[in-house]
């Protein structure tokens, strides 16, 4: 099972909590495996066809432009092989969407970077480096 951090702002969406448990959730139903011992808030791989994501979430706070440049910082630095799918996920607020844009569509491609937008129904969607929006 998954080791169950205690968020500070609670497990309610648009926080942390919410969204970590929603990746848990929607990679879990794809048959993923978690990985522990990771920094970063989500590892996972696929017993089968062997896909890792590496993921750092983010929930809402009074600072959301920190806490998102904190997240692809984070993240960033345990970039170590190029064939791992890499994404931040954040709540389906405005103040995130806002955030995501601003990363030019170059630099999501060659950092195979994704986001993972998190609805307050907790479905995951994911968005390619190559899509936008």
């Amino acid at each position: 099972m998954y080791r169950r951090s205690v968020y500070q702002l609670g497990d309610d969406y648009p926080h942390e909590g919410f969204v970590q448990r929603a990746l848990e959730s929607h990679f879990e139903r794809l048959g993923f495996q978690v990985r522990y011992g990771s920094d970063l808030d989500f590892v996972c791989v696929h017993p089968v066809t062997h896909e890792q994501w590496w993921i750092e979430a983010k929930g809402q706070t009074s600072q959301v432009g920190l806490d998102f440049r904190t997240g692809l910082g984070q993240l960033v630095q345990k970039m170590t092989d190029e064939k791992n799918n890499y994404g931040l996920a954040i709540p389906a607020i405005q103040e995130f969407v806002h955030q995501c844009e601003k990363v030019d569509p170059w630099v999501r491609k060659q950092l195979n970077l994704h986001w993972l937008v998190v609805s307050e129904d907790a479905s995951v969607r994911v968005i390619a480096p190559d899509d936008s929006l």
